[in-house]
């Protein structure tokens, strides 16, 4: 059984599983699985136990709307209302957060990537559009470089404006990132090698509009992907490339196009409607998708199997929804604020009840991880 952590405030805004780590942060062997929440000026640690309570809740300044840990004991978070990024020191036996060290890079921020061995970190300003490369190396934080995301606007006036650099993927290989820029409807490829974070591809997606947001490498535990599997937050599509290695450079090309809804949930307000996070299972088998804002009584959550037969052929296919128990924004009226649901042996969702409901009705966390 895996924890789902939904968070209702910006819906599965940054829903993300949990890896099995083999050197977890500070613990002892009792300890209990641990689950990171960010919302405004806080920084909470919820327990995996009957109940979820929250064993931290440290006062911060700003919105740490992404954070992450590099083990054994650092946290890292954004403050995607400023330019600032903050070092924290975690302990999770006497349940402490201790600030260490602020900088300041590219504001807003919404996505953090580590390399391989965390000694450098990446990360996405959605709000400047620029990608900000860090040096962590022994829980150092100083700025190496800051990169304009290229690319011309996309057709959507509003949403797409500017660039705007959501997300950045490490590639299996360990070498390159991969960008996802929902304002100009392109994945810019970054080679590290020889630490130089040059920009070696850009792929553009067609039809424009998409407005690409989160996306995940596939097979996860392999030395190299065969695909990347992509949400599109504008056109609420999920789309699915084949990945080719260069010398050089990798190269994406889209095999399947399909909706983040199934026949029986469609969105109420399709205008509204922003797919959020995607999430594939650690078995490879089962994927998740976030539909945000959709004018329906309760947001969802779709779920597709995946098959696969080699290389170059995978293909998704819409299993059913599970309600996520509230909306986008929150309403006002109730609702949770973060659920947990029960994930079966075979994939689907307990969409009847939630294991567990944490904080209440204004509880409104806009980042969720279980980190041990």
């Amino acid at each position: 059984m895996l924890l789902l952590a939904f968070n209702i405030a910006v819906f599965f805004a940054k829903l993300v599983f949990a890896k099995n780590q083999a050197d977890n942060p500070t613990t002892s062997p009792t300890t209990p699985a641990h689950i990171l929440v960010g919302f405004p000026k806080h920084i909470s640690v919820a327990n995996k136990v009957q109940g979820f309570p929250f064993s931290i809740d440290e006062e911060v300044t700003g919105i740490p709307s992404w954070m992450t840990v590099s083990y054994p004991n650092l946290l890292y978070a954004v403050d995607e209302s400023s330019n600032a990024l903050t070092l924290f020191e975690l302990n999770l036996v006497s349940d402490e957060i201790t600030a260490k060290s602020s900088k300041e890079g590219s504001s807003g921020v919404v996505h953090l990537q580590f390399n391989t061995d965390n000694t450098r970190l990446v990360g996405c300003a959605y709000g400047n559009g620029t990608i900000d490369i860090w040096n962590t190396t022994n829980g150092n934080l100083g700025l190496i470089k800051t990169i304009p995301s290229p690319g011309q606007p996309g057709p959507d006036k509003e949403r797409q404006a500017s660039p705007h650099p959501h997300q950045a993927n490490l590639d299996p290989t360990g070498r390159f990132f991969v960008i996802n820029d929902l304002g100009t409807d392109s994945i810019v490829v970054l080679d590290s090698n020889d630490d130089t974070f040059q920009i070696v591809n850009i792929i553009h997606i067609s039809p424009q509009g998409c407005g690409p947001r989160h996306g995940v490498f596939y097979p996860q535990g392999a030395f190299r992907a065969t695909h990347y599997i992509l949400v599109c937050e504008i056109s609420n599509k999920v789309l699915v490339y084949t990945v080719s290695y260069r010398e050089n450079s990798l190269d994406l090309t889209q095999i399947q196009s399909t909706s983040t809804f199934g026949p029986e949930l469609p969105p109420a307000n399709s205008s509204s409607a922003a797919a959020g996070a995607i999430v594939l299972a650690a078995d490879n088998r089962h994927l998740y998708v976030s539909n945000r804002q959709t004018g329906n009584s309760t947001d969802s959550v779709s779920h597709f199997e995946i098959s696969h037969f080699n290389s170059t052929f995978l293909s998704l296919r819409f299993v059913g929804s599970a309600s996520t128990y509230g909306i986008s924004p929150p309403n006002q009226a109730g609702g949770f604020g973060l659920v947990a649901l029960e994930r079966r042996l075979d994939g689907t969702l307990e969409a009847e009840n939630p294991i567990s409901v944490l904080g209440g009705p204004d509880f409104t966390p806009q980042f969720v991880q279980q980190i041990t």
